[in-house]
């Protein structure tokens, strides 16, 4: 079951990590085609596509810490329990 959470989360990382990307890119190409200014345009079109890249892998590397970190400890309690029995 826990294999299915992970999953689960990992697939919602990966679509919310493309949405996002996506929007910034086509919103990029707003600015640049229809010429667009402003503060909001600015920071679009300054926005570095590479920093974005390494936060979203550190999420993964985070995320998959987390799920082996919890799958240690959930596989130790559950060695601990039938110890006691």
């Amino acid at each position: 079951m826990r294999k299915v959470y992970y999953n689960l989360v990992i697939t919602g990382l990966s679509i919310a990590a493309a949405f996002v990307i996506g929007s910034i890119e086509l919103l990029g190409v707003l600015t640049g085609e229809l010429h667009l200014h402003g503060a909001f345009w600015d920071v679009v079109t300054n926005f570095n596509i590479n920093v974005a890249g390494f936060v979203i892998a550190g999420l993964f590397v985070v995320i998959w810490v987390v799920a082996i970190a919890y799958w240690s400890s959930a596989r130790s309690s559950a060695a601990g329990k039938a110890g006691f029995r």
